[in-house]
């Protein structure tokens, strides 16, 4: 059986939908549903409920799900044991949205020069979304927010930035940081997230009151949106946010204890450990260039 048929059904069950898988595996709809339908017929039994919109695993599904991904991590493995560096085959990255436009795209550039071999797979979440997926093994390792609890004894943390928290405006009201958020509208980075949970804790330790205007888990956007004169906004300076842009106004809130830590975590008895060393190497290079 071709190992693709595999990861296609576990693409579906990751997103949902057939459709969805497609588009994660740069195959048609149809193609993935002949790979499910052959899968079915070898193993006798209906493994997705489907209906319009979404693909639900049925029980039987969700019983092949972890053996499936064990075969499919085993069949990658295979081709960086081959390869004398271990630096070959698939690897399954997880990254937030500021580290896939901010410190990814030199980190592959140099990746991509050490291991011609390797075939980088990126999965974009938020950190909370990734953190599940890595504790799950669905990826082999995630760029993240560090979590704000303690962790198991079974992850590795690097940290690869500390951001420290900005007040981002423009023409905005007042004259300190905390007339510009009393005063305008504010642009609020999403509180469930693990960065939003930064700024939420310097707006309730300083007892500020503010008046939400828009709610959002996209950095990238709530820059936009300050500079369109839509609110202030605290959020944390991720890679590729430019303090001196024309028309932004930008505040760094110097205490540590409102830092965002962007971290590289992997599960300590990951059998990629080659790989993750010339990724680490590869981001730390990124960061300094």
């Amino acid at each position: 059986m071709d190992i693709r048929y595999l990861e296609s059904l576990i693409s579906v069950a990751e997103t949902g939908s057939i459709a969805g898988a497609a588009r994660v595996q740069n195959l048609t709809p149809a193609a993935v549903g002949q790979r499910i339908a052959i899968l079915e017929k070898h193993f006798g039994a209906t493994l997705l409920n489907r209906n319009t919109h979404k693909a639900i695993p049925t029980e039987t599904c969700l019983n092949l799900l972890p053996k499936a991904r064990r075969i499919v991590s085993e069949f990658n493995r295979m081709s960086s044991e081959i390869e004398a560096s271990g630096l070959a085959g698939k690897f399954n990255l997880g990254a937030i949205s500021t580290a896939l436009t901010g410190i990814l795209p030199g980190t592959i550039r140099q990746l991509a020069q050490v291991a011609p071999k390797l075939v980088l797979q990126i999965k974009p979440g938020t950190s909370n979304s990734l953190f599940s997926d890595l504790s799950e093994r669905r990826i082999d390792a995630a760029i993240i927010a560090l979590p704000p609890y303690a962790l198991p004894r079974s992850f590795t943390v690097e940290t690869l930035r500390i951001e420290p928290l900005v007040l981002l405006s423009r023409n905005a009201h007042g004259n300190n940081a905390r007339e510009k958020l009393e005063q305008n509208p504010y642009i609020c980075y999403d509180a469930q997230s693990w960065g939003g949970l930064k700024a939420l804790q310097y707006l309730k330790d300083r007892k500020i009151r503010v008046d939400p205007f828009y709610e959002l888990d996209a950095l990238e956007a709530i820059e936009k949106l300050v500079l369109q004169g839509m609110g202030v906004s605290l959020v944390p300076q991720w890679a590729g946010l430019d303090l001196d842009r024309p028309g932004l106004d930008a505040e760094i809130i110097d205490n540590q204890r409102y830092c965002r830590k962007v971290v590289l975590m992997t599960m300590n008895d990951n059998a990629r450990q080659p790989v993750i060393d010339a990724l680490l190497l590869a981001l730390r290079s990124s960061e300094e260039t």
